[in-house]
Order: C-alpha cells, then structure tokens, then sequence
C-alpha cells in the first residue's frame, strides 16, 4: 500500500492543473473509505461528515507538497487519523482493534498547519522512509516464502504493539521463538537503514539512537501505521469478500481483518459492501462543493 496508483496520478496531474472534475472524481473514490474509518471511531455521524470533509480541505491545502509517488489512500487515512488525535488531544487512536487495550502509548498532538501532514521533521522523515523500506523488503519475503506465522507475529509485534508472551498465545509460537523473530526484524531494518542511506542523510541521522524509546519499536509502529506495508490491495480485499482467494493467503488475510482488526482495511470492506449498491452521495457531494474553491485558488 505504498505507492500511488495510475489512475491516482492521473488525478492528481489533472487536479494540479485546477481540473474541478478530477476533484469530484477523487473525493468520490475514497470518501467512502475514510466514512466507514472516522465512524468506527468517532462518537456521532456528524463528527465523522465533519471529520473527512476536514480531511480533504487540509489535502488540498497540503497538495502541492505531496508526493505524487507516495500511495493517496495512505496518505488521506494519514491525515485523518492524526486530525483525530488532534481531537482527542493526545489519546491514542489506534489503527488496529486488538492494539486497543494492549498498552498505555500516547501520541501527542499539537495543532497541526496542513503542511505538517506532509512534511514533518526532516530528520525523523529520512528515517522513517529507510525503515519503510526494510520493512518492505522484509515483509516481501516473508510472503514469497509463505511464512504467514512469522508475519502475523510481527504484525502483533510492531503495529499492535503486543508482548512476546501474548503474541505467543495468539500464534501458537513459543516466547523464545517470538523473541529471536523480533531481534532479527530489527536488525534488518537497521542493516537496510545503514546500508541504503546516503552520507549526507547519515550525517542528518547521526544523533538518532535506535536505542531511545521513541526510535526501536515505536518508529516501526508509526511506519506500519502511517504506510500499512502488510494491509493488502483493495482488489485483494474484494476478493475475500468474493471466497475466491487461496489459502493460505486467505488465511492471513482473514487474521489481518478480523483478528488483529486493521481499521484501514474494515474501513475498505465496508466500502466495498455499500459500493455496488451505491447512489450520488449527500454528503460526497458537500466535500466536493465546500473544498473546490480551494482548488481554483491552487
């Protein structure tokens, strides 16, 4: 889920030349998607409406400092979920069901202008970018390999945020296993950070310890949060809807939904429900007409 889509980049190419129908065109694709997500977690409908029409005002707000490689729907999910906290002042909002009551981690969360859901600190960006990556390469091979156990265990590990002992009960892995799994996870991402930066991001680096509790597992859960590097496609997801996927691909696309409860991906399905059955939406319709003045001023 890293990456944009041809059809997104077309989009956005056309919506960066002030095209009103490219807007309407987006805010239709994944209005829905964002719905279903702020009204699994915010108390009433009318905060989630006001919630995601928020969220596509600070996209456009933002938009000409967005990267057009980086995945879109990400990137919306991204900015909702960090308004959220915003809302909540510092609550966690976490972005899988079973990280709910698995700790006490908070987020803070100063108001934010919209080019901070962009570009952040630079520093902490170069890093969280090299840890996508290893992550990436990671989680590749544990798919080509079929080791679905190990990646539910690190799912439970870095974005649940689980200890080794209840990710044991829930995987059947015994604790030893589950500690050497997450010493070796980390040391890849380090290998992959060291080795594929340049000096010049090094030097920029170079005062962040991963020994900080801010650096080891809590960067990998922000990166797993903010580019979902295991949610499958959404086509992916209309197949398990469908029973058409194999196992056991099925198998670990069932246990990222319903067990560990991405919020993203429900969100998605939900989406996927109501598509085929879908009419011209009220409420698509008042995104659109209350952020295209802000695309005409772009």
């Amino acid at each position: 889920m890293s990456e944009a889509t041809e059809a997104d980049r077309y989009l956005l190419d056309q919506i960066a030349q002030g095209n009103s129908g490219a807007w309407s065109q987006l805010v239709a694709r994944y209005h829905g998607r964002l719905l279903a997500f702020a009204r699994s977690r915010l108390p009433t409908a009318a905060d989630a409406d006001d919630m995601v029409q928020e969220t596509f005002l600070l996209f456009l707000q933002a938009f000409r400092t967005f990267r057009a490689e980086a995945s879109l729907e990400t990137f919306l999910f991204t900015i909702l979920r960090r308004r959220m906290i915003d809302q909540f002042r510092g609550r966690r909002v976490a972005s899988c069901n079973i990280a709910d009551d698995s700790g006490d981690a908070q987020m803070l969360s100063p108001q934010h202008s919209p080019s901070w859901y962009v570009r952040r600190d630079e520093q902490t960006d170069l890093l969280e970018q090299a840890v996508a990556a290893g992550l990436n390469g990671m989680i590749r091979r544990l798919r080509e390999q079929e080791k679905f156990d190990e990646l539910r265990a690190v799912e439970l590990l870095f974005y649940a945020q689980l200890r080794n002992k209840e990710v044991s009960k829930l995987t059947g892995m015994n604790e030893k296993e589950i500690g050497l799994l997450k010493f070796r996870t980390l040391e890849q991402v380090r290998k992959h950070v060291a080795a594929n930066l340049t000096e010049e991001q090094r030097e920029k680096l170079q005062t962040f310890s991963w020994d900080e509790a801010d650096a080891g597992d809590s960067i990998l859960t922000r990166v797993w949060e903010e580019l979902r590097p295991t949610c499958p496609k959404r086509s992916t997801l209309g197949r398990m809807l469908l029973r058409t996927l194999d196992a056991p691909w099925r198998d670990y696309v069932e246990f990222h939904v319903n067990q560990l409860g991405c919020r993203f991906c429900q969100a998605n399905l939900e989406d996927l429900r109501r598509e085929s059955a879908a009419t011209p939406s009220t409420m698509r319709e008042k995104i659109f007409q209350s952020t295209v003045g802000f695309l005409k001023k772009g």
